[in-house]
């Protein structure tokens, strides 16, 4: 009977320090923190919520945008494409015409590498301003009709 007695006194000692702590709260304050819990909570939940669309429109845009961004990527490509096909038959043209008629072509050439270095002159001296460049030709080139 002894350990029950003890047990009694030590589940009385534990109520009575208990009713102690709970003596010293008001119920006012616990309700005041329990109800700005509840806010807090509300508004945690609806961040929650706004953040989660946010997040589904940020993932629906960036894949578009990556679409978008690779149909650009593969134009770019096919365009450069284009231009190397432009540029290799210019290329040819102008052996062709290098070797059908070799003085005019030559001519044609220092009067185009000529200009294009007083570009590069002027380029330097322009004004900011005016984004204009004026080409002239340097020589006066007077070239035969070739005979077919």
């Amino acid at each position: 009977m002894a350990a029950k007695e003890m047990e009694d006194s030590a589940e009385s000692g534990a109520e009575v320090f208990a009713d102690a702590l709970v003596g010293q709260v008001r119920r006012d304050d616990v309700a005041s923190m329990v109800q700005h819990q509840r806010e807090m909570l509300s508004r945690f939940e609806k961040t929650n919520e706004m953040l989660i669309n946010f997040n589904m429109l940020s993932s629906s845009r960036f894949e578009t945008t990556s679409q978008e961004f690779k149909r650009h990527t593969m134009l770019l490509y096919d365009m450069k494409k284009d231009l190397d096909v432009v540029f290799r038959r210019i290329r040819k043209l102008k052996q062709r015409l290098s070797k059908m008629h070799p003085e005019a072509f030559s001519a044609c050439s220092n009067v185009y590498n000529f200009i294009e270095a007083e570009d590069d002159d002027e380029d330097d001296d322009e004004d900011e301003d005016s984004g204009k460049v004026k080409v002239t030709p340097a020589v006066d080139v007077k070239v035969k009709a070739a005979k077919p």
